[in-house]
C-alpha cells in the first residue's frame, strides 16, 4: 500500500482550523517513517550482541521464545498504531503536534529490539505501551482526526 493510497481511502478535508501547513502529506509521512525506520533499527543495535547472547542463556530457551513471540504480538499491535498515525500526518499539522507522533511512534518501534534482544524487557515495555498510550490519546485529542473522519462520513453517505 502506498503512501498515497491513504488519502484516497481516507481524505483529507479542505480546510483544517487553527492548522499550520507544515510541508506536504508526503514529506511528513516519509519525516515520521524515516524515524520509524531508525528507531527500530536502533532498538535492535542498541542491545549488543553479547548482550543479547548472555540475557538469552539466563533465561532459557523457554522463556526467550516466549518473550520474542511477544515481540512478535507487540509489533502486531504497534503496526496499527503507526498506520493511524501515518493516516493523521495526511493533514497539516503543528510543530509539536508532529512532533508528538513522530516520538509515540519512535518510542513504540524502539521496544520491539529491546524486547526481542531480552536485555531490556522492562525498559522495552514501558516504551512500547507509552507510546501505544501517547498515540490513542493524541489521536483522541486532536481535531484534524475527528474533522478527517467527519469527512469520510460525509463521503461514505452521499455515495
Amino acid at each position: 500500500m502506498s503512501l498515497a493510497s491513504f488519502d484516497t481511502v481516507l481524505p483529507s478535508p479542505s480546510r483544517h482550523t487553527g492548522l499550520r501547513r507544515r510541508g506536504s502529506a508526503a514529506s511528513r509521512r516519509a519525516l515520521f517513517l524515516a524515524g520509524i525506520a531508525l528507531a527500530t533499527v536502533g532498538g535492535f543495535a542498541l542491545t549488543g550482541n553479547a548482550a543479547a547472547s548472555q540475557a538469552s542463556a539466563q533465561a532459557g530457551e523457554d522463556l526467550t521464545r516466549l518473550l520474542r513471540a511477544m515481540a512478535a504480538l507487540k509489533a502486531g499491535i504497534i503496526l496499527p498504531a503507526l498506520a493511524a498515525i501515518v493516516w493523521r500526518l495526511g493533514a497539516p499539522a503543528r510543530v509539536e503536534v508532529l512532533a508528538g507522533y513522530v516520538l509515540a511512534g519512535m518510542s513504540m518501534s524502539v521496544s520491539l529490539g529491546l524486547i526481542w534482544h531480552m536485555a531490556h524487557v522492562g525498559a522495552g515495555a514501558f516504551l512500547m505501551h507509552s507510546g501505544l498510550i501517547t498515540t490513542l490519546v493524541m489521536l483522541f485529542r486532536d481535531k484534524a482526526v475527528g474533522e478527517r473522519l467527519s469527512e469520510l462520513l460525509k463521503t461514505r453517505l452521499r455515495a
